[in-house]
């Protein structure tokens, strides 16, 4: 049971020791330090006079407000204070040790978003202390990601009726709709209501999520320019793509395209016909090629059966979330989706059909509610808050333009986003973001991981096999996949497997030891390997005491962690007898 382990010292991201660190202080130099270098970033816009310059400022605004949330953190942002982090983290780092993509932490079961621990894996090199290292990244890349590909996502299709640097979808429009879109999105009483933050509930805490976002765009652009079967093919490759990522934003995004088909059959477009097959073929070749993945999410993620808890909540004026009770940016955003439709082009039709689709979505949870099928309401929620963002921002550059086109001396166009960007920098995320205040996982996340997490994770990742997987504990569990990079029989935090019963009397075998050589075969079938034992799973088994696992011959205690009787966590390797 010799095992030398060393706690890790109290570093953030950077390695640097924020033990001693006032965060309240912290955070309140941030908030008077944005002002000022706002300002100064908008004086130099003036003087540069570029767009990129202003893009540039919409991605920094972005970092600011990622590095002043991760900084004072001694561990990874809502590791532990969110189970979903803990569990997303889990399951990439099963497949960065070589373990299927294709299945979750919990052995045996498949997964439900096998394209981001794939993406993890391999950007981590296969190591899942780098999974750890680089995870508190993935939301600033995903966080600037959005911004740059709604920037260059955006730009004017073929049918573009004018070209300059006033023409709609504009460098300098488009820098404002990649703004607006990221650090307008969310608002500062956000945190009081049902549907907290978006910026931090998608960036921060799912980038996983996020990664659909920054493919959104992508495949507006890829519609845009069909102009043939190959286009089309294409596009519904890329569509595909992103149901891999995240198949709630395919699914909005499907929305989106059937909205924008029947728009052209209303408008009687001369080239309705033509649309209304791009969106069919373009639907249907995703569909062909997602289908597998759907298959996989009906057998492994049982999302049809209703559920009392998959209701609207009653104290949530649903029509309202999204509407009024945005306030300026709903009817900012509710103008500049106009605006992108009358300018007729098909971009500008597409982006107002995808807006349209995302509401007709949230309307159409109120039906789901009535079934008891409204989950993942929090993610359209999101969406739309996004979508009406970079709408907003469409809006305040058109008014912006209205604005000025009958002054004597018209602005230029830097003197105009500068003109926006000034009155936007009171409403911008990092102005009023304060974590410690507004984010209950920030706070769960400013101590590091007590020892009795770490030190049996640690053993873990580092004397075991990635093959070999762990019963015992079930909230423990996610621990073991998102620090001991193992896969488990059975954990709390995902669904239960259909085998379930013959899992937990497997544990119960192990546990009992009236038979081991069958608990061994049992648990070899499952390539259990280890059994992690603390007060609460023993708990479950009257009788069961860890002095009475530790002088079974077919159990050997490996490590343990904690002082018994009180919390503890013990790890055992199955040792298979003879009969």
């Amino acid at each position: 049971m010799e095992y030398d382990y060393r706690p890790m010292a109290a570093a953030n991201m950077l390695g640097l020791d924020v033990a001693r660190l006032d965060v309240a202080a912290f955070l309140a130099a941030s908030h008077l330090a944005y002002p000022v270098l706002g300002l100064a970033w908008i004086a130099l816009l003036l003087k540069i006079k570029k767009p990129w310059w202003a893009l540039l400022g919409a991605l920094l605004a972005n970092g600011y407000a990622w590095a002043v949330t991760n900084y004072p953190l001694q561990r990874l942002y809502a590791l532990g204070p969110s189970r979903d982090r803990v569990s997303n983290v889990a399951l990439c780092q099963v497949v960065a040790v070589g373990n299927s993509p294709l299945r979750t932490w919990q052995v045996g079961q498949l997964h439900f978003e096998p394209f981001w621990g794939l993406l993890v894996a391999a950007v981590s090199g296969g190591s899942p202390h780098r999974v750890l290292a680089l995870y508190p990244f993935f939301p600033l890349v995903m966080a600037v990601g959005f911004a740059l590909s709604l920037y260059f996502g955006l730009r004017p299709g073929p049918d573009a009726a004018a070209r300059g640097p006033d023409a709609p979808w504009s460098p300098w429009e488009r820098a404002l709709v990649a703004g607006f879109a990221t650090l307008l999105s969310s608002a500062p009483l956000d945190f009081a209501w049902i549907y907290r933050v978006p910026w931090s509930l998608t960036f921060l805490l799912k980038p996983n999520h996020a990664l659909g976002l920054v493919l959104f765009p992508l495949v507006l652009r890829a519609f845009v320019r069909i102009r043939g079967t190959r286009g089309r093919i294409a596009t519904g490759l890329l569509l595909h793509l992103m149901g891999w990522a995240f198949v709630l934003h395919m699914a909005y995004v499907a929305i989106g395209l059937l909205v924008f088909a029947a728009w052209s059959l209303l408008d009687r477009r001369a080239e309705a016909r033509r649309e209304v097959t791009d969106v069919l073929v373009v639907l249907g070749v995703n569909a062909l090629i997602v289908s597998p993945y759907l298959a996989m999410l009906l057998l492994g993620y049982p999302f049809l059966v209703p559920s009392p808890v998959m209701t609207i909540s009653a104290v949530s004026p649903h029509l309202l979330e999204t509407t009024t009770r945005s306030g300026w940016l709903f009817v900012l955003g509710l103008w500049g989706t106009a605006v992108a439709h009358r300018r007729g082009d098909r971009l500008g039709r597409l982006w107002a059909a995808q807006v349209a689709g995302a509401f007709l979505v949230w309307f159409g949870y109120l039906g789901l509610s009535a079934l008891q099928l409204a989950r993942e309401k929090d993610e359209i929620f999101n969406w739309l808050r996004f979508l009406t963002a970079a709408s907003a921002g469409i809006g305040a550059w058109d008014l912006a333009g209205r604005a000025v086109r009958g002054l004597d001396r018209p602005w230029p166009e830097a003197a105009r986003s500068a003109a926006v960007a000034l009155l936007a920098l009171p409403l911008s995320l990092p102005y009023w973001w304060d974590p410690l205040r507004m984010d209950g996982y920030f706070a769960g996340s400013l101590p590091p991981l007590p020892d009795e997490i770490q030190a049996p994770t640690d053993f873990l990742r580092q004397h075991t096999g990635a093959r070999d997987v762990v019963a015992g504990d079930h909230d423990f569990a996610r621990w073991v996949g998102a620090l001991g990079a193992r896969r488990v029989l059975l954990g709390d935090h995902l669904h239960s497997p259909w085998d379930r019963p013959r899992r937990e009397a497997l544990e119960e075998k192990l546990v009992r030891g009236d038979d081991p050589v069958a608990a061994a075969s049992s648990a070899a079938a499952y390539g259990v390997r280890y059994l992690a034992v603390t007060p609460a799973f023993l708990g479950r088994y009257p009788g069961a005491t860890l002095e009475a696992l530790q002088r079974r011959a077919d159990l050997r205690e490996v490590h343990r962690s904690g002082v018994p009787p009180a919390d503890y966590v013990a790890l055992f390797r199955i040792e298979p007898q003879g009969r």
